[in-house]
């Protein structure tokens, strides 16, 4: 793949890029390998993405000799672990926002928190210390400051970090507090939960809307990841462009 087509998908993420998106990156793979059969440039395409299940699939399917069922068995099991780290990072997400709703204290959130690991990223101590030092500087720097973000691709540690700092500064300045800085979040899911918040509704709603759309992401990966597999399958099997567009359209609506 070009340089320049690479550099357009250095940010692929499969959370966050709609289906059709994914559809049309697997198609301009496989108008770039045509029919060929040797593979070499498609698997160099692993190093310019850093979307972890695209660039595992890139590597087992194309890279070696793994026939079609151990490419399935292991993408399978990427994605397993995948999903799950997500799924918990969204859970990091929902519990500061559940606390910022009720005014918690960010000690009980930090528990929580740490519930959530085998072993916590970070102790309770450097978490809160971190965090009350980003309070202290959020009315010196701009909303947009990076140290301020939430993203589920954010390091564990630094993850934990940014949602205590929310938690912490609700409870000193109040919700509407967190309103400059939604729109500079890298996660939606978080954002616009801190949104609902923002605007009064109540916990209860919070919740559920927390719990459905959470299932609502997860499901949506595991199913561009499920239309991800089958199209590397059929660039590796040299079916036409039509045979592998009709596969991408057997996933969308």
């Amino acid at each position: 793949m070009s340089q320049t087509a690479a550099q357009n998908i250095r940010d692929f993420d499969l959370l966050e890029m709609p289906m059709e998106g994914v559809a049309a990156y697997w198609l301009s793979l496989k108008k770039l390998v045509g029919n060929r059969r040797n593979f070499k440039g498609v698997d160099q395409e692993a190093e310019f993405t850093s979307e972890p299940f695209v660039r595992h699939l890139l590597e087992i399917t194309f890279s070696g000799d793994m026939g079609e069922d151990r490419v399935r068995r292991c993408a399978a099991a990427r994605g397993d672990l995948l999903r799950g780290e997500l799924n918990r990072r969204l859970d990091l997400m929902r519990v500061a926002v559940l606390d910022v709703a009720g005014g918690e204290n960010p000690l009980r959130t930090m528990a929580r928190i740490a519930a959530l690991y085998p072993v916590p990223p970070i102790t309770t101590e450097k978490a809160l210390g971190y965090a009350q030092e980003l309070l202290r500087q959020a009315g010196e720097k701009p909303p947009a400051e990076r140290f301020f973000d939430v993203s589920h691709r954010l390091q564990d540690d630094r993850l934990v970090v940014a949602l205590l700092f929310y938690v912490l500064l609700s409870r000193h300045h109040g919700r509407m507090a967190c309103r400059p800085f939604l729109e500079h979040l890298g996660s939606r899911f978080f954002a616009d939960g801190m949104a609902l918040v923002a605007d009064g509704f109540d916990a209860p709603f919070v919740r559920k809307w927390l719990k459905k759309h959470k299932q609502v992401l997860l499901d949506d990966v595991r199913d561009k990841m499920s239309m991800s597999v089958e199209l590397a399958l059929g660039i590796k099997a040299r079916l036409s462009y039509d045979d592998v567009f009709r596969i991408a359209r057997s996933y969308m609506r």
